[in-house]
């Protein structure tokens, strides 16, 4: 964690200082293209005269985050001697929660580049917990699905809790070049790098029924990942010009990450009731029935989309320029769910996705 933050720390006052020669006043400052400009792709900034045109960035977000398959509990399965009332998959309560952005960037007197870096902040979580006596485990904790009687009458446990929680944490570094193709249309074609750090959790726990085959228990399921990624990211920011004030804009960005998953699972058995008179272990006794870890390291896929409204204002001479945007946000995590897993009535590897509001500020100088 130390090397990324001092990677960081470096590569910014470098690339803020390697085009950094000549004058810091554009031609343009990114308005409306001239019509009768003689430059094939103008300078679309924004910028500002006579500053050093660096800009600040703060977003607050209200997103939500979800993973694919961490459905904990079944209902519905019958004994094949009756017809069964239609049961559902429960999984956690996905929250909208919300979080920021907060970015440093300077437009460079180099062909109209600019380089950008932000930083992503979004603690998420969800958990749901349902009873009853119909109920059937999706995940195999402390070999539950021994107890499952050979007819597959349903009704194993009655009682399930799912929770997940996710810490998320990205840097965004970009180096790009907004222009007009139109006199109204502008685009930004950037590449640079995506670093992440995240930590992802999701605990499961059940309470099986008393038989004279089974006893009463509580199993518990920690499956916790700690990952890390850094990856190259390329994108194409669009905006469409209303006026000089006001347009819509729309972004793009892919990333290929190379990725570590350190994963860590642990089952936990607690028998508080037995059928068995000399029960082993002792009743109210924490018994570890699973302890193992995995670490691997691939390549993931990110995909990033955006979409909203914006307005925009220079003042003091064009001294200085702020922009106000709100708009809609989805992140795309392929095959981001990777949980240790020990049976096959378990779910299998899935999606995370981050959706939502984000409202942006800006402000150049």
């Amino acid at each position: 964690m130390k090397r990324l933050w001092q990677t960081l720390l470096l590569i910014l006052p470098l690339s803020l200082n390697a085009f950094h020669y000549g004058s810091n006043d554009r031609e343009s400052t990114g308005k409306i293209a001239e019509e009768s400009s003689n430059v094939i792709t103008p300078d679309a900034g924004p910028s500002v005269k006579g500053g050093i045109n660096v800009f600040f960035t703060a977003d607050f977000l209200y997103w939500s985050a979800r993973m694919d398959g961490l459905v904990f509990a079944t209902s519905g399965l019958g004994n094949n001697r009756s017809t069964v009332n239609k049961g559902h998959a429960h999984f956690p309560n996905w929250n909208w929660k919300p979080g920021f952005k907060v970015g440093i960037g300077h437009n460079l007197p180099h062909d109209g580049w600019d380089v950008f870096i932000e930083y992503t902040y979004i603690r998420n979580n969800a958990f749901r917990s349902v009873q009853g006596e119909t109920l059937d485990p999706n995940w195999d904790v402390s070999d539950l699905t021994s107890f499952i009687p050979a007819d597959r009458i349903p009704g194993v446990i009655s009682y399930a809790r799912g929770s997940w929680d996710l810490k998320f944490n990205v840097f965004d570094l970009e180096l790009g070049r907004n222009y007009f193709v139109s006199q109204y249309l502008s685009v930004r074609p950037f590449s640079g790098f995506k670093f992440t750090w995240q930590d992802i959790n999701y605990h499961v726990r059940y309470r099986t029924l008393l038989t004279d085959q089974i006893p009463e228990s509580y199993l518990r399921m920690r499956n916790d990942v700690d990952f890390w990624g850094i990856g190259l990211r390329s994108g194409l920011d669009l905006t469409w010009h209303v006026d000089t004030i006001f347009s819509v804009y729309g972004n793009l960005a892919l990333t290929a990450l190379w990725a570590q998953y350190e994963i860590l699972r642990r089952d936990t058995r607690t028998d508080f009731a037995s059928p068995n008179p000399n029960p082993t272990p002792q009743l109210g006794t924490d018994l570890i029935t699973y302890n193992a870890a995995k670490d691997f390291h691939s390549i993931k896929g990110v995909l990033e989309l955006s979409i909203g409204l914006r307005g925009e204002w220079w003042f003091a001479d064009e001294r200085y320029h702020f922009l106000i945007q709100a708009g809609w946000e989805e992140q795309l995590w392929i095959n981001h769910n990777q949980f240790i897993k020990l049976h096959f009535v378990e779910s299998a590897h899935g999606d995370m996705v981050l959706q939502g509001f984000v409202l942006k500020a800006r402000f150049d100088f």
